[in-house]
């Protein structure tokens, strides 16, 4: 009879232990980039900061412009949450109002100019870095299609259509409201102009009868 033979178990993957460590670094590089404005610094001051090691930095990115992007991602994946939240309100309103929409999108688009910033960063990297323009590229087109159901058939529900794709209407939406946010740096106030900004858009861009 033949000995029975046995596979050692596999070790256990450090899935937490990388996770955490993965966010220790994004929030590191999130800090750095609120004290400096620049995405231009090096692993050593993100591990630093973070208290790993450039050991544990390239098992979970394998550059600065990833962690970078990584923090991007992050800040994007938390706005479209808030976003469905505020659109799905006017969208689940017994009688929406165009106010109601323009103050979901406003409301659910983050205001801080921080946002922008890292994306402004991380599409001049884009045009030398094919990688990233790729990463990029692919992200925002998920928002955007993610985007554009909820909006489109909010705005039919008030009796307005797009009278340009949905898509490009879309994109031309969000594009209003970054415009607004970047006169942040000159004006402190810039909620009436985001709102403007977001309905005049809307307006401009659509057909029918939009209830007051």
């Amino acid at each position: 009879m033949e000995p029975v033979t046995t596979t050692p178990a596999e070790a256990p993957k450090p899935v937490r232990r990388r996770s955490s460590t993965r966010t220790a670094l994004i929030a590191a590089a999130e800090a750095i980039f609120d004290e400096t404005g620049s995405t231009s610094v090096s692993v050593e001051a993100i591990t630093r900061r973070a208290g790993y090691t450039r050991g544990a930095f390239y098992s979970n990115f394998r550059s600065v412009d990833e962690v970078f992007f990584a923090v991007y991602e992050q800040q994007a994946e938390l706005v479209f949450e808030l976003l469905s939240d505020m659109l799905g309100d006017a969208r689940s309103s017994e009688q929406p109002t165009l106010d109601d929409i323009v103050r979901g999108v406003v409301e659910g688009l983050p205001p801080e100019e921080k946002w922008y910033a890292i994306r402004s960063v991380l599409i001049t990297r884009a045009r030398h870095d094919e990688e990233v323009r790729m990463l990029l590229t692919a992200h925002t087109d998920h928002f955007h299609d993610t985007l554009q159901p909820l909006l489109v058939e909010c705005l039919s529900r008030i009796g307005l259509h797009p009278v340009i794709d949905p898509a490009l209407f879309t994109r031309a939406v969000v594009a209003a409201h970054v415009g607004a946010v970047s006169q942040s740096v000159l004006h402190a106030d810039t909620q009436r102009v985001r709102v403007a900004a977001v309905e005049g858009c809307i307006l401009g861009l659509t057909r029918g009868a939009a209830s007051a």
